[in-house]
């Protein structure tokens, strides 16, 4: 018998009710743990101290997702990640829209799918630490050029350059290379996300690629929960991402997010349930359909009933 742990990225919000999930209602709430400690509420930490990573390493999450999409970092060099915003008439952040494969410049640039790319600064590791960014997810209604990145002139020249008349790339989450402990035990992670993957690389967990993995709402679910059940075969512990409701949240789609959760509990957690394994449910943070931010209150952590 292995041990799935199943993060359902987002789940939580003000309005969350378990009892509406029949699968999960049927699970034992067993306590809450606070997976932010006193940090942002964001999936990179949130989801170390789920592994039991004690000491989250500062300025990471970058690199982790540079590690997660197989781009090469050099030991000096700075990592961030960019996001693309429209902008209305009076230059103020809209929505996402879709990342562009390349960009002008020097700086190595990487799209990862929609709105996502990453941005490597060669060299420019000593100055992650004096960098100010700003996260686009209480971005939007603001004046892009107020989102400047501040202490590094490099970044803030990318910045400028790609300000354009409907859109720009916000850059945050400036991080530089980070090493993690292995895990204990021989562990395998199946998810979409890069950052997750980043996670698993840096932890020495085996990434399993999954066919009709998106890491939003149009995931295939019945594909992830049926490599996980194979996985739980060959590894004592499995890591189990889904990440469609928080992705609902930050669109602020409260029913697109409900309508997720009850696919989840019909198509994935009816399976584990099912399984001879240990089952774990929990989600890395909170993340509120109504203002479309995450939430740092402690979150539930429920278990099969054997």
């Amino acid at each position: 018998m292995s041990r799935i742990l199943c993060i359902i990225d987002g789940m939580t919000d003000p309005q969350f009710d378990a009892s509406v999930y029949p699968n999960l209602a049927s699970m034992r709430l067993s306590h809450y743990i606070d997976t932010t400690c006193g940090h942002d509420a964001e999936s990179f930490g949130c989801i170390l101290r789920l592994l039991g990573v004690k000491d989250v390493p500062v300025h990471s999450r970058g690199y982790a997702e540079a590690l997660g999409a197989d781009i090469p970092v050099g030991e000096n060099d700075l990592v961030l990640r960019g996001s693309w915003y429209g902008l209305d008439a009076e230059g103020r952040c809209t929505a996402p829209v879709p990342a562009p494969e390349s960009i002008s410049g020097e700086n190595p640039y990487y799209s990862l799918g929609d709105y996502k790319s990453l941005i490597v600064f060669p060299g420019e590791a000593e100055c992650v630490h004096r960098i100010i960014t700003y996260p686009p997810y209480d971005c939007l209604g603001k004046s892009a050029v107020q989102l400047c990145p501040q202490g590094s002139e490099a970044v803030k020249e990318v910045f400028e350059s790609n300000l354009q008349k409907d859109r720009c790339l916000l850059l945050w989450g400036q991080s530089a290379p980070s090493s993690l402990a292995p895990l204990p035990m021989k562990a395998a992670v199946v998810c979409h996300a890069t950052v997750v993957k980043g996670i698993a690389r840096l932890l020495g967990m085996t990434v399993l690629n999954v066919t009709g993995a998106t890491g939003d709402t149009d995931t295939d679910l019945a594909s992830k929960v049926n490599t996980a059940l194979k996985a739980a075969q060959e590894f004592p512990f499995v890591l189990l991402h889904i990440n469609g409701a928080d992705e609902a949240s930050h669109r602020k789609n409260p029913s697109e997010k409900a309508a997720f959760l009850r696919k989840i509990d019909e198509l994935v957690l009816s399976e584990l349930l099912q399984s001879e394994h240990e089952i774990v449910v929990v989600s890395d943070h909170g993340t509120d359909p109504m203002t479309g931010l995450h939430i740092a209150d402690h979150q539930p952590i429920f278990k099969k009933v054997r």
